[in-house]
C-alpha cells in the first residue's frame, strides 16, 4: 500500500481532486481536518456529501462527539490502526486536509511528552494576554532556551506559550524535547508521495466567499444552534473559524448576516494564509500550478501514475 498527503490551505479544492484520484486509482480518502473528525459538525466544515462517500471510501470522519475532543496523538493513532485493517484492499491512500500538525504527526510522530494540564495552559495565556505579558514571557524563554527563543517572535503567541508550558510542566527546554524526538523518530512506514494544493489570493477570496454563502443556504446557523442545544461553546470544534463567529453572532444577538460573513471569510483568509504558511516550509511537497481545476488534476494525476509505477 502506498499514501498520498494531499495539502494545502481551506477551500483550494483539495477535496475535489482527492476524491477524483481515489477514483481513478482504485484508493480510498482519509481525513487529517481536525474539525470532520468531529460528529454533528458538517455544513461548517465542508465534510463530504454521502453522494461523494458513496463514490470512494472515505475514513477518519465523525470519529467523535461531545464532550470527546481529538489530539494530534489520538488522531496518529486512529490512522495508523484504520490503515492496518484495511489489509492492502487498496491501492493508494489519499489523506486529505488542511491541519498540517495531524500531518506532521503521522509522518513524523509526537514530541516525547505529554500535554500540559489545563490549569498550566490557563495560567500561561493569562499571562500573555497581560500588558507586557508576551515580553516578560520571551525573557523566561530566553534564559532557559535561547536556542528556540532566538527562533520564536514575541507575537507568535502560540508557539511562545507552548514553549513556556513545555518548560514549566515537564522541566525541559523545547529545544532538548526535539533533540529526544531526533533520536526516537522512525521513519514512516509507508510509500509517501505529497500533493500541494493552493491558488492565488484573489481567486481563494472568491471560492472562500462562495463557499460560505453555501453554507448558510445549507442550514449553517441552525447547525450551529443545534450544537449549542447540547454541547459547550469551549467545545474545540466551536471555537474553529465559522463556528466560533457564529457562536459570538448568537451571544450578541446581531442581526447583521452581511457582516458575519464578511468576518467569517475574513479570518478563513487568516487561516489559510497560516496553513499555506506551514505546508510551504515542507520542501518535499509536490506543488500544482496550473491555473484551473482540470490542470490541476490532470498534473495531480501524472505525479500519482509516476509514484504508484515506482517499486
Amino acid at each position: 500500500m502506498k499514501v498520498v498527503f494531499v495539502v494545502g490551505p481551506t477551500a483550494a479544492g483539495k477535496s475535489a481532486i482527492a476524491l477524483s484520484l481515489a477514483e481513478k486509482f482504485n484508493g480510498a480518502i482519509f481525513n487529517c481536518d481536525s474539525i470532520q473528525l468531529y460528529k454533528g459538525v458538517d455544513v461548517g466544515s465542508a465534510k463530504p456529501t454521502e453522494e461523494e462517500r458513496q463514490r470512494v471510501p472515505h475514513y477518519l470522519f465523525d470519529q467523535a462527539e461531545f464532550p470527546a475532543e481529538m489530539t494530534a496523538g489520538e488522531y496518529a493513532r486512529s490512522f495508523f490502526s484504520q490503515i492496518q485493517e484495511l489489509k492492502n484492499r487498496f491501492q493508494v491512500i489519499f489523506v486529505v486536509g488542511g491541519t498540517g500538525f495531524y500531518f506532521q504527526a503521522i509522518e513524523k510522530g509526537m514530541y516525547p511528552i505529554g500535554v500540559a494540564d489545563q490549569a498550566m495552559k490557563t495560567r500561561v495565556l493569562m499571562e500573555i494576554a497581560e500588558v507586557g505579558g508576551p515580553e516578560r514571557l520571551h525573557k523566561e524563554l530566553s534564559l532557559v532556551d535561547p536556542q528556540a527563543a532566538a527562533k520564536i517572535f514575541i507575537n507568535d503567541h502560540y508557539r511562545l506559550g507552548r514553549a513556556i508550558e513545555i518548560i514549566r510542566s515537564f522541566g525541559k527546554s523545547l529545544t532538548e524535547v526535539r533533540a529526544d524526538f531526533a533520536k526516537q523518530q522512525n521513519p514512516f512506514p509507508y510509500p509517501l508521495l505529497k500533493i500541494g494544493v493552493s491558488l492565488p489570493k484573489e481567486i481563494m477570496l472568491g471560492r472562500v466567499q462562495a463557499r460560505i454563502e453555501k453554507m448558510f443556504s445549507d442550514g449553517w446557523l441552525n447547525e450551529v444552534k443545534s450544537l449549542l442545544a447540547k454541547t459547550a461553546v469551549d467545545w474545540a470544534p466551536l471555537e474553529s473559524v465559522g463556528y466560533k463567529e457564529i457562536v459570538e453572532y448568537f451571544k450578541s444577538q446581531s442581526q447583521d448576516l452581511q457582516a458575519l460573513k464578511f468576518l467569517i471569510a475574513q479570518n478563513t483568509m487568516k487561516l489559510a494564509k497560516k496553513q499555506r504558511t506551514w505546508f510551504q516550509r515542507d520542501e518535499t511537497i509536490n506543488w500544482l500550478v496550473a491555473d484551473t481545476i482540470g490542470q490541476r488534476e490532470l498534473a495531480a494525476e501524472a505525479l500519482v501514475q509516476q509514484f504508484l509505477g515506482k517499486k
